[in-house]
């Protein structure tokens, strides 16, 4: 049917011209970047800047998804709860920030690296438990299977292209002894962080234009 066809295209053009599913898919890009990435070699950086024993260098960074699967459900609930979606998405980006911007400090002290890594794991549970359940909130249902194709398809081609960069920023500080110095990628990753507060911000603000609810409680 045609109308159906021409109403199918109009919720398409209202999906591609809603400034929150833009924010809610560029948050998902840097706070993922300030991540995912990360882990890659973050045992290395265990390692080699705090001087942690390789055999046991790993388990530092396996910290952050075993903190996720107690936190993540912890965080929607309380979402669910009390509502502030927004505010918990400014506060996990901001806690992201903080703990790359601290790694690129020239301080290499192995209870600090711990330390960070909770913190981080606290921030990993916070920004995703708030940021998905917020979509529907945003989008409308007949086009809400799209929004979420439109939002991993950015997150993706961001995951994907992410690492390359930072291998070759790991390259270019690379002496010719083989060490690296990570202060240049950590500072990448703190700017990710810095992104995803300028980001949850818009969308807080854009919370209050639109009526969203995304401060709203779930539970009535």
């Amino acid at each position: 049917d045609g109308r159906v066809e021409s109403r199918r295209g109009a919720d398409v053009v209202c999906l591609v011209a809603n400034k929150g599913v833009w924010y809610i898919a560029l948050l998902c890009l840097m706070f993922y970047a300030g991540v995912f990435p990360f882990l890659k070699f973050a045992t290395k950086i265990m390692v080699l800047k705090y001087g942690v024993d390789e055999s046991v260098a790993g388990s530092i960074p396996s910290m952050l998804p075993y903190g996720t699967i107690v936190l993540t459900p912890l965080f929607g609930y309380i979402y669910d709860k009390i509502g502030k979606g927004a505010t918990l998405m400014i506060i996990g980006s901001v806690l992201l920030t903080l703990v790359h911007a601290t790694f690129a400090l020239p301080v290499n002290n192995v209870v600090l690296a711990i330390t960070l890594m909770v913190v981080l794991g606290v921030a990993f549970g916070l920004v995703p438990s708030a940021m998905w359940p917020s979509v529907p909130k945003i989008i409308p249902m007949q086009v809400l299977g799209t929004a979420y194709a439109l939002i991993f398809y950015i997150q993706n081609i961001g995951l994907s292209l992410v690492p390359i960069w930072i291998g070759k920023v790991n390259q270019a500080n690379t002496d010719a002894s083989g060490m690296i110095d990570y202060t240049h990628t950590l500072s990448i990753f703190a700017a990710f962080g810095a992104i995803s507060i300028v980001i949850s911000l818009l969308l807080r603000a854009e919370d209050k234009k639109k009526g969203y609810g995304l401060e709203e409680r779930n539970m009535k």
